[in-house]
């Protein structure tokens, strides 16, 4: 959506495709894998990554928090005990000193992320000691992206400093919605002048990509509010923003989201509506569209990597790195093989008893045959660049394209008639009203997702 446009979508359309369906930062999702311990099956795929020359990317899951945010569906420790922190962080280094021997020779590092949580939950000589960990195991590269994500209330010049010293040149800021009445109603207290500061200080220090996470569905949030959040947003230009769709799953997040409560919730025509604000804003702002829900101003990396057709997309979201493993460490980290996929447990305890004695053991897992990574490169394809070509699938993997995926097919017929899909014997291709309904779109090329319980996805709408 290069520009600002005017999208006519129905009620009943929302009503039709407002369904419960996966984002699709993997495929097979994490519902359909096994649980169990794969001690044996992840340490063979290490082996084996060890013996390609190719550079992966690490993830480090820092699961602390200082507060409860209502909303959120991570991962995280409310906590103010260091005790535990560092106990939690001589784990983490005995986990990072375990794969490092299953790899053998240090592999080359092409991306580091730290995630949470709240990385900046640490205090600069806990991030100097993670860091440590990771440079005495593995080679980094000078160019290599080191990022981090950020939430403006506790991150401190110091902090700032110190990450940029390290290496680390890209940054996310958690912000949500500056609306003070939204933020109470999600248990956060956010000024635009804590949100300003922080972001003036990581430009004067040099970061060279700041990515500002935004969220539209949240309670009490309305389309005049949130206009509000983007203007003050957009004073700042921050190199990309994350627009991410409200995940109301009060049955998963029972401790936190039964808080919300959902007649506070905008309706789905309000909430898309806010969404088609945020869409039209950017782009009369001067920002490119990626996918179905990141915006980067047209000289970033992301930006490029659309217009070229390398843009990829895994549990971080979209990013430029081209299928390459990802290793995930830390309490309920997710290790990406290509061919296979590996969660740590989401106890901490039992994590830290395990990690400390260089046990690893993944608690959930899934192996892909051939036909889980053909369609899990077509949903990615579509996810990413809102169009398949159809010669270039069947040269590659040797179908017939419509009659491997009639059923699918079939579906996007349907989707075809409400104008949210074009196809054709060369091409499927989204419309602009299409590019809302992706994962909608997505779903018909899932051959497991009848098998999923509904309420562990969020509604698409």
């Amino acid at each position: 959506m290069p520009h600002s446009v005017k999208l006519e979508i129905t009620p009943e359309m929302i009503k039709r495709y407002n369904r419960p369906g996966p984002r699709y930062t993997s495929y097979p999702t994490v519902p359909v894998w096994k649980d169990g311990k794969f001690t044996r099956d992840y340490t063979k795929s290490l082996q084996k990554e060890g013996q390609n020359e190719q550079p992966i990317s690490l993830y480090v899951h820092i699961p602390f928090c200082r507060q409860l945010c209502t909303f959120c569906g991570c991962n995280k420790i409310i906590t103010k005990n260091q005790n535990l922190v560092e106990k939690y962080l001589t784990a983490l280094e005995q986990e990072i000193a375990g794969v490092a021997e299953c790899l053998g020779t240090p592999k080359n590092l092409a991306e580091i992320h730290f995630g949470g949580g709240t990385p900046t939950f640490l205090n600069p000589q806990q991030l100097q000691r993670v860091v440590q960990m990771i440079v005495s195991r593995f080679d980094t590269q000078e160019e290599g992206e080191w990022a981090f994500e950020a939430d403006p209330r506790v991150t401190t010049t110091e902090q700032l400093e110190v990450l940029y010293e390290l290496g680390f040149r890209r940054v996310s800021f958690g912000v949500q919605d500056l609306d003070q009445t939204v933020q109470r109603a999600i248990n956060r207290n956010q000024t635009a002048e804590q949100s300003w500061q922080t972001f003036k200080t990581a430009r004067s220090l040099g970061y060279k990509s700041i990515n500002l996470d935004l969220v539209y569905g949240l309670p009490l949030q309305t389309k005049l509010g949130f206009r509000k959040t983007l203007e003050e947003v957009n004073k700042m230009r921050p190199d990309r923003l994350a627009v991410y769709s409200f995940a109301y799953l009060p049955g998963m997040f029972k401790t936190h989201q039964r808080a919300i409560r959902e007649k506070d919730l905008p309706t789905p025509e309000e909430k898309i509506n806010i969404y088609l604000e945020a869409i039209n804003f950017f782009a009369e702002s001067g920002y490119v569209m990626i996918g179905m829900d990141h915006f980067a101003l047209p000289e970033d990396d992301l930006a490029l990597a659309l217009k070229n057709k390398t843009l990829h997309r895994n549990f971080m979201g979209y990013t430029t790195l081209h299928n390459m493993t990802q290793i995930g460490v830390g309490v309920s980290a997710i290790s990406d093989f290509g061919d296979s996929y590996w969660q740590n447990t989401k106890e901490i305890e039992l994590y830290m008893i395990e990690a400390s004695e260089k046990k690893l053991n993944p608690r959930k897992g899934m192996k892909l045959d051939k036909e889980d990574q053909l369609r899990r490169e077509v949903i990615e394809t579509l996810m990413c660049h809102g169009e398949v070509l159809l010669p270039d699938f069947e040269s590659r993997y040797k179908i017939d394209f419509r009659h491997h995926f009639s059923q699918a097919w079939t579906q996007l017929e349907k989707f075809k008639q409400e104008g949210l899909v074009k196809l054709s014997p060369q091409k499927i291709e989204l419309t602009q009203i299409g590019m809302l309904f992706t994962r909608n779109l997505a779903m018909p090329f899932d051959r497991h997702l009848k098998t999923q319980v509904s309420p562990k996805f969020s509604n698409t709408v």
